[in-house]
Order: structure tokens, then sequence, then C-alpha cells
């Protein structure tokens, strides 16, 4: 059946990210914006997939201090680290988007497995931006068991549920490998990266501009594929 005026073809945006990556944070954010910015709340329709930023990191339980992290993984002194940190708050904070820059850092294919697990529910999207919002403002520890745990009842995963799917023998580990297998497919090497109805490729953290233009060019699109097919 043709989309009607009333019933406007969706927008699908396909989103690798990770929890833990601050690029990802703030090109979201922006992505949020310029949905809200263009009145298309209820024609985009969004699906995080999962992307490790950094699968050298160390187990949950070894978290570290992230400027540190970065300090040995890319060969930069703490200040320069810091001057890298504070560049992002200051695009965070031109999107009224909260970002502390002392965090902990370690693997997150565990949290990956979690909101796997979620989406079997149809919350894995809504449990994947209250980790990240919650590691960026500081007021969530991902790295802690109990505390994912505590997040995944939110969105109805029981305690046995959460727990399981933390474990590397978790069966969402195949949903995860299928994701990042996706990804190399695609060519990603780095995230955020975002594919618009499947077939258009923005890679990074683009400017809130290019996200309105995307949305705005789509939109056309769709709404002239539908008067096509009326």
């Amino acid at each position: 059946m043709a989309e009607t005026a009333n019933t406007p073809a969706p927008i699908t945006v396909d989103i690798w990210t990770d929890v833990v990556c601050p690029w990802c944070y703030v090109g979201e954010a922006r992505l949020q914006e310029a949905i809200k910015a263009e009145g298309l709340e209820d024609v985009v329709q969004i699906q995080a997939h999962s992307f490790e930023l950094d699968p050298s990191a160390p187990a949950m339980a070894g978290a570290e201090d992230n400027i540190q992290h970065l300090v040995k993984k890319i060969g930069r002194s703490e200040d320069e680290v810091r001057g890298m940190e504070e560049q992002i708050k200051g695009l965070a904070a031109e999107i009224d988007m909260p970002y502390v820059i002392d965090r902990p850092m370690a693997n997150t294919r565990a949290i990956h497995r979690l909101v796997q697990a979620a989406a079997t529910k149809g919350q894995g999207n809504e449990l994947f931006r209250t980790l990240q919002g919650g590691y960026f403002s500081g007021e969530i520890n991902v790295f802690d068991e109990d505390v994912l745990v505590a997040e995944a009842a939110k969105v109805g995963l029981s305690d046995e549920e959460a727990r399981d799917a933390l474990k590397e023998t978790s069966e969402h580990e195949e949903a995860v490998r299928q994701d990042i297998g996706r990804a190399r497919q695609l060519g990603v090497t780095g995230v955020p990266f975002m594919l618009f109805n499947h077939q258009y490729a923005a890679p990074g953290a683009l400017p809130l501009d290019a996200y309105r233009s995307a949305l705005r060019t789509l939109a056309n699109m769709n709404e002239e594929e539908g008067k096509t097919n009326d």
C-alpha cells in the first residue's frame, strides 16, 4: 500500500556506536536535534548497532581512568588528552549535553550483549541511550555489573536475564558479532557511522546542519516517491 500524506514513509537511520564513544555521544545528540528541528520525530526510525570503540580496553573489573588509558593508547601527554576532552565537552555544551571529562574506561563487549538482550524486548535503543547518557554525565558507572543489571531491570530484563547477557557465553554474543560483521562489510573503521535509508552513509559526527540537510533531502525524496506510487 502506498504511503499517504498522513502516513509519510519512514526515514531509517542505522547507527553503529559504542556507549563510551564521545564522538558518538555528540553526533547522536546532533542527529536528535536535527530530527526535532525538521519536525520529523514521527518519521525517523533509529536503530543502534553494536561496535566496540576499543576492543583492547581492560576487562570491566579492571576499568581504568579514561585519561590515562588514552595517554597509553595514543601516545599523547595528559595535557594533550585533557585538551581533546575539553574540546568535545565544548561541543557537547553547544547542544546542552552534560559531559564529564574524567570517566572510567574498560571493554564494552558485555554492555553490547546486554543492549542486545534488551533489544529482544524492543528496548535496546532505550537502554543504550540511558547508559550512554549516564556514562557521559557521570551518573552511571557502566562498568559496574550491579548497576547494569539495575538499569536493565527498568526496561524489562530480569536479574537472571541481565546477568546471563553480561557473560561471554551469552546467546546475545552472536547478535553483537553480526552487527560488527556488518560494519566491516560496510567498511566502517570508526564510529559513529550512520546509514540513512539503508544506502546513504554518514561517517563521523557531522555538524547539525549536515544532519538537517540529509533528513530534509530524504523526506523530500520519500514524498516524491509517495506521489509517484499514488
